[in-house]
């Protein structure tokens, strides 16, 4: 059984633009962000989804809403697909975080793997919860199905993470912009096809803004 995920990230928000730590707070997208949506809506608008799945974050349901337009489809919210959980960093500039937690904010800038924020999710759990939304949609789909999900620059590379088996030290090696695209097969033969295409922002902006996971 193969199931093809469209993996979008929400197009770029206020605090992307200020390099702020989103995690699981939440901010708006800006209107450069609302154009990328439309045009990885409009590059999406000849496929035919089974279903959009989307993080239940608002930035990432703000982008399902505006691919979802152009379907007849429901957006499924899950917070299974949220940004990794960045504990006290989360709402903060990085100055902001290196300012009141010197030494985590250094351990953390120079290895996102072994030293987190305090309170924050371990990457393991973060790809445990993307193997968890798989297995998920693996059980309600039927083989053959391609789905929109759209999730974060964190959720992107722990989909990806879990659907290969992955250790988590290859989890900072995937980078990804703002609405750019990943096509990936998940079940008995995963497969990964596209990683990161950004095509389709030609003529708009391409953004690649990333202080959750740094």
């Amino acid at each position: 059984m193969l199931i093809t995920l469209y993996i979008v990230r929400h197009g770029q928000t206020v605090d992307n633009l200020e390099n702020r730590i989103q995690g699981h707070t939440d901010s708006p997208l800006t209107e450069l962000g609302v154009r990328q949506a439309e045009a990885v809506a409009d590059r999406l608008a000849s496929e035919s989804f089974a279903a959009i799945h989307s993080s239940d974050l608002g930035r990432a349901v703000r982008t399902a809403e505006i691919v979802a337009s152009r379907h007849a489809l429901p957006v499924k919210t899950t917070p299974l697909l949220r940004e990794s959980n960045l504990g006290v960093a989360q709402g903060l500039t990085i100055e902001q975080f290196a300012e009141r937690w010197p030494e985590e904010c250094r351990l953390w800038r120079m290895d996102s793997t072994a030293h987190r924020p305090p309170g924050a999710e371990t990457l393991g759990q973060v790809v445990k919860r993307c193997g968890e939304f798989i297995q998920r949609i693996l059980a309600e789909h039927v083989d053959g199905d391609k789905l929109a999900v759209i999730a974060h620059a964190g959720s992107q590379r722990g989909l990806i993470c879990a659907a290969f088996g992955l250790p988590v030290s290859f989890y900072r090696a995937l980078g990804t912009a703002n609405a750019s695209v990943s096509i990936v097969d998940v079940g008995n033969r995963p497969s990964l096809k596209l990683l990161n295409d950004t095509c389709h922002l030609r003529g708009v902006e391409v953004t690649v803004l990333d202080a959750d996971t740094a």
